[in-house]
Parts: C-alpha cells; sequence; structure tokens
C-alpha cells in the first residue's frame, strides 16, 4: 500500500496566527517543529496500518517548512515549491490513499483558524462547477481525478464540518477548535500526534469503502478575488475570461488542466497577497 500525506501549516495544532506560518522568526520555528511532528504522526499511522510506501510532501509557503532529519527514515519528502501539483506534487495513479495534515477551512468560514483559499489577501472563493472549495476541496479533486481517494484529514473543527459536507467517509482528526480567525482551543501536540496516529489507522482499516472525488468535465473553474487589481492580472492568462469586476472564469477538459489554469493565476496575481497561505 502506498500513501500520499500532504502537509500544510495552519492546520496544526496550537498553531493560531499568522506570526507563526510566516517563514521566520521564533515562533515560526517552533511552529515548523510542530508540523514535522503532526507529520510525522500521520506516516508513523500509515506505516502501522500497513504502508509500504510513505510519501510526504510539505505544502506550506515556499514548501520547506518540515524538518527532514526529524522524519521517520522511510518517507520520501517531496520539498521545495513552484511545483506543477503544488500541495499536491508526488501523487500519481500508484498511490492507495491521501491523508491532508494540518489544513484548514477555506476562506470565508466563521470560526475557521487562520482561514483562506490558496493566498490569504488574494483569492475570496474558488468555485469547481458551481462547488465553493478550498484547498482541501480542490486538492480532494486532483487525486479523484487519478482515482485517488482522500482518506483522512487533520485540522480544526471548521474544516471537520466542512469536510463531512465534502468527503463524508473521510476520517476527520480534529486538533483545535476556533475562537477566532486567530485564537483557539487546541488539543496539546502529544495529543493531536496520538489522535492523528489512530485517525490515519482507522481510516486506512476502512480503505475499501473510500470514494475518489470526481468532478464532472468539462470543468467549469471560478475564482473570486477581493480587489479588482487580482482579476485584472488572473484575466491575462490564456483561456482565462472575465466573469465580473472581481471574478474570472476558465473551462478545462479535465482537472489537471483546471489545475494548470489554477496555478499560473496564482503565479501572476501573488505579488498582491499580504496574507498568508
Amino acid at each position: 500500500m502506498k500513501v500520499f500525506i500532504s502537509v500544510d501549516l495552519e492546520g496544526i495544532s496550537c498553531v493560531v496566527c499568522p506570526v507563526e506560518t510566516q517563514l521566520a522568526g521564533l515562533e515560526y520555528e517552533k511552529a515548523r517543529v510542530l508540523m514535522t511532528a503532526e507529520a510525522s504522526a500521520a506516516a508513523e499511522g500509515a506505516r502501522a496500518a500497513g504502508a509500504s510506501e510513505v510519501v510526504v510532501a510539505d505544502g506550506h509557503g515556499h514548501m520547506r517548512n518540515l524538518l527532514p532529519e526529524a522524519l521517520p527514515d522511510y518517507v520520501r519528502l517531496v520539498r521545495g515549491a513552484n511545483r506543477p501539483w503544488s500541495m499536491m506534487q508526488g501523487l500519481n495513479s500508484d498511490v492507495d490513499a491521501v491523508l491532508m495534515i494540518g489544513y484548514h477551512a477555506q476562506a470565508g468560514t466563521a470560526g475557521g483558524v487562520m482561514n483562506h483559499t490558496f493566498l490569504g489577501r488574494v483569492i475570496r472563493a474558488v468555485h469547481l462547477n458551481g462547488i465553493a472549495v478550498g484547498e482541501t476541496g480542490f486538492n480532494a479533486a486532483l487525486a479523484g481525478s487519478l482515482d485517488v481517494p482522500v482518506v483522512m484529514v487533520s485540522g480544526d473543527q471548521a474544516l471537520s464540518n466542512e469536510v463531512a459536507e465534502l468527503l463524508p467517509w473521510a476520517e476527520r482528526v480534529v486538533v483545535k477548535e476556533g475562537i477566532t480567525s486567530w485564537s483557539a482551543s487546541s488539543l496539546t501536540p502529544e495529543k493531536a500526534r496520538e489522535a492523528i496516529r489512530n485517525g490515519v489507522r482507522a481510516a486506512l482499516a476502512r480503505l475499501s469503502h473510500m470514494q475518489p472525488l470526481r468532478v464532472v468535465a468539462p470543468v467549469v473553474l471560478q475564482v473570486d478575488f477581493f480587489r479588482p487589481l487580482q482579476a485584472d492580472l488572473a484575466a491575462i492568462v490564456p483561456g482565462v475570461t472575465r466573469a465580473g469586476s472581481v471574478t474570472v472564469g476558465f473551462t478545462g477538459a479535465d482537472m489537471a488542466e483546471v489545475n494548470r489554469a489554477l496555478q499560473t493565476i496564482l503565479g501572476v496575481t501573488v505579488a498582491t497577497n499580504e496574507g498568508y497561505g
């Protein structure tokens, strides 16, 4: 059994505000240790459940957050940014199950700790065929295009609620509950790691009941921004059409084509980002 683990930072236990995620300083250094420990716990759970191969993709920011020396020695680590499949780089059709660790709710979610969608103050919402998706939903659809199911997701309670609607078969591990967007009531790191190990084992025990998230083709992507300038820049991308003052659209033959369009849109609008992501 081959397991792919995508790891973000905002949904890690005890991580509650942007200063902990912004790639420099003491608070960030503490947060990346917690992130690495939860990624390791997921890998340990997968190994205990019978995984013969475990691939871990660092999925936050510049994607050089995880401490390689602190990961289990049987893990293969995907590290570094500007990747065609971004947070899901390393995923292929040979993978049996996807785990998402440290993920967060989509932009605008009440009670979602550091809720955002890909770029904090750039993207207001993303829709696939009219359905609102955050990073979890978009990445699950990418996995689904390869017929691979997302079987477990960890993060806050708001994310768990989101996953229950979109991926009702998936195991959900709640490591914290948002008080405001920048505060939470959290499990301690050790309790969070224990919950993740147990959640992974439970999810993989039910692997035969898991389902890939399939999006019907052609796939219609809609991206809503916070400012017209961001839509101005996105509309430069070939195939992208302007659908409103802060909205663009793109229709692709499949999720791979839609992903290429979204990654290009993110690339041309990233300079306007003033938040986390």
